[in-house]
């Protein structure tokens, strides 16, 4: 048991004034959230809230100019060419990292690294979505979630500048040791954070139920419901721990006289290991084949990861 920090009263007080003081999302931006884009005048609709919003629209005409190679077609980029060039699939994903980019506006490495995380999570999970047809998840629901799942550490950054470095003092190394290294230095944690920030910013439930239960290694899976929360949460968890996996295993090196088929086996192993238990957890739900071929995956998808991770990081203006 790690006893509580001198400044535990301290910290949980900045942490609830960061919380109450969290810029409202924009109207047009809950709005937008909770539009349907497999409806057809989705766009539309979009174009519509986004006209409210100047500040927004500017955003997001920024946004979609830094993912345009030519300098001078981004120049030309008009509102409606901007929606149209996001596409509907993205659009909620990329309305929210705006949002969370102005909120939590990275101030030092930390703050970098925890962007890098959380955008690295939420590519991993949407691919492992696409790669798995027959969960029938809805790939951008599972983005947005797997994007705002550590919204509570966010928060305890901005709150505490001091926190992820007494926070590390600890040396945790699984979730649950961080949990309790929070609770030690800031008298609370970042899920229990993250679930009173979702509340002030009004997120949807089904985002709040997986910010909520994204430490949670054994839900229940009795209903329909319960089931399909499950599952959700479980391939999050997967990209969490990949995340985590690929920031702390350097690329392996060859031994001698050893093939790249072998190296590559040897690195799904490893990764397969570190996604143990978390396929023994909530990853058990998902079908056998898949459960088997998670590590494959995520090792085929890797580079596709990486490369994607930095492209949306450099649109958001997030750089090292």
């Amino acid at each position: 048991m790690i006893e509580a920090g001198e400044g535990e009263l301290h910290h949980g007080e900045a942490i609830r004034h960061k919380i109450a003081t969290l810029p409202l999302l924009p109207s047009v931006v809950s709005r937008l959230l909770l539009l349907n884009p497999d409806d057809d005048n989705f766009l539309d609709e979009v174009h519509h809230l986004a006209r409210q919003d100047p500040t927004f629209s500017f955003r997001l005409i920024q946004y979609a100019a830094r993912t345009c190679r030519s300098s001078a077609m981004a120049d030309k980029f008009s509102l409606r060419h901007a929606i149209a060039r996001l596409g509907s699939r993205q659009i909620a994903s990329i309305v929210a990292s705006l949002s969370l980019t102005d909120a939590f506006e990275p101030q030092n490495e930390s703050d970098r690294n925890l962007w890098l995380h959380s955008v690295e999570v939420a590519v991993a999970a949407r691919k492992l979505v696409e790669a798995m047809p027959d969960l029938q998840l809805d790939a951008e629901l599972i983005y947005l979630g797997a994007l705002l799942h550590d919204i509570g550490r966010f928060v305890i950054f901005q709150a505490i500048p001091e926190g992820p470095a007494r926070i590390d003092e600890h040396q945790w190394i699984t979730p649950l040791a961080l949990l309790e290294a929070e609770s030690a230095i800031c008298g609370t944690d970042h899920v229990t954070v993250g679930r009173q920030a979702c509340e002030h910013w009004e997120i949807p439930a089904p985002i709040r139920d997986i910010v909520d239960n994204h430490h949670n290694y054994d839900l229940p899976v009795e209903t329909v419901a319960e089931r399909l929360l499950c599952t959700r949460v479980g391939v999050i968890q997967i990209a969490d721990f990949y995340s985590v996996y690929l920031m702390n295993h350097a690329a392996g090196e060859p031994v001698e006289g050893e093939s790249e088929e072998a190296l590559a086996e040897r690195e799904r192993e490893a990764l397969s290991h570190a996604l143990e238990p978390i396929l023994a957890g909530n990853g058990s739900v998902l079908p056998v084949k898949y459960r088997s071929l998670v590590a494959r995956i995520l090792q085929q998808q890797g580079d596709a990861i990486m490369a994607e991770s930095k492209r949306i990081l450099d649109a958001l203006g997030i750089t090292e």
